[in-house]
């Protein structure tokens, strides 16, 4: 081979092995990309899933409040959470919630402990005819109660909210009740601790679901009901209510609740579990402000359709707290009989007693509206 050759032939190779050498190294980076990209998309937080029940109506206010506070949690997890949020009860009805949460047929839930008589004994006794004058109060209390005496019959779930819904409305279809007499022979409707104030007063009490009471009083099958006066209007109770009565004196309340499932509950990232923690007393002020503010409106929308609006006399209301006492009474046995102290309940009356007086007082400080300032 001539050098002029040799010279043409090692500088074609120079080229082949800088080309090879430049080829190896530009692709790497190529090569390298997208395998960093997918570590990226793995690396990245999963949605987490979650189903929330409502019985309640989707037009009630509780379950608008229940969709906001669902809603509002999806935003502050930046989308990391998903709810599938369902009222009226199309997956879990209000006696079922309770075990639907526990069982996981439901992550989370909203229902009220008169719906499982004996499922939440300690908490029972918030539900008794204490003389509660408006939700907020008894919302109050149920705060109180709970954080200083923490039921062990709650740590089947993750309690994320309770507030209270006060039964001081006697809603009748034909017959007024204007003194405790006239209770006799009356069917009326009530679940858990207010059926059992009812059979003290004198009628007979019937355990059916609410969504059933517009026509058994239509009909007649019963002839009134004990309950929040909100039930007039969002249940449409005022159509067939011709006499309301507005009894503090016997108030009872139907303690609410939202409860997750404990195991769903533990599953959660800390940073979302503290979302829900964050976001349940703002919630359980909202409940207890609103439930006063839907009783004022239901009593009002009865008034505005003709019912007439009855208030007690003082000595007339003493005769019906006088009437509901030996309830007191047997929910001390009751508890007795099941293993508890008796001077422990009694610690407890007194001290639900003692708050009651207490926001019973702050209600009227702040203002705060209630059937009492009709």
């Amino acid at each position: 081979m001539s050098k002029k050759s040799s010279i043409g032939f090692l500088s074609l190779l120079l080229v082949v092995v800088l080309m090879f050498f430049c080829g190896c190294s530009s692709s790497t980076p190529e090569s390298t990309s997208p395998e960093t990209s997918e570590q990226g998309s793995q690396g990245s937080e999963e949605v987490i899933y979650l189903t929330a029940s409502c019985y309640l109506p989707p037009a009630h206010v509780a379950s608008e409040l229940m969709g906001e506070m669902m809603q509002e949690i999806e935003e502050k997890s930046n989308g990391r959470v998903k709810i599938t949020y369902a009222a009226g009860g199309s997956i879990l009805t209000a006696p079922q919630t309770a075990d639907g949460v526990e069982h996981g047929l439901a992550d989370i839930g909203l229902s009220h402990i008169g719906y499982t008589p004996g499922r939440f004994p300690v908490t029972e006794i918030l539900d008794l005819p204490l003389g509660y004058s408006s939700s907020w109060v008894g919302t109050r209390i149920t705060q109180d109660f709970i954080a200083k005496y923490q039921p062990e019959e709650w740590d089947n779930f993750k309690l994320v909210a309770a507030w209270g819904g006060s039964t001081a409305s006697v809603n009748m279809a034909s017959i007024p009740i204007r003194k405790l007499e006239d209770f006799k022979g009356k069917s009326m409707r009530g679940a858990g601790e207010i059926a059992d104030a009812l059979k003290a007063l004198g009628s007979t009490p019937r355990d059916i679901p609410m969504a059933e009471v517009y026509e058994a009083m239509s009909k007649g099958t019963i002839d009134g009901l004990l309950v929040s006066s909100e039930v007039l209007k969002s249940f449409k109770i005022a159509d067939v209510t011709k006499y309301t009565t507005y009894a503090p004196c016997i108030g009872n309340q139907y303690l609410f609740y939202i409860v997750m499932n404990k195991d769903k509950w533990a599953s959660l990232p800390e940073d979302i579990q503290q979302i829900f923690n964050e976001l349940g007393p703002i919630y359980e002020e909202k409940m207890g402000l609103g439930w006063n503010i839907m009783n004022v409106e239901g009593f009002n929308l009865a008034i505005e359709q003709g019912a007439e609006y009855i208030t007690l006399p003082d000595e007339e209301a003493a005769r019906w707290k006088e009437a509901v006492q030996p309830v007191l009474e047997d929910y001390i046995t009751k508890m007795v009989g099941k293993g508890y102290s008796e001077q422990e309940i009694r610690e407890q009356f007194a001290f639900i007693q003692e708050r009651m007086d207490y926001w019973d007082q702050k209600q009227i400080e702040e203002g705060i509206p209630s059937e009492a300032d009709l």
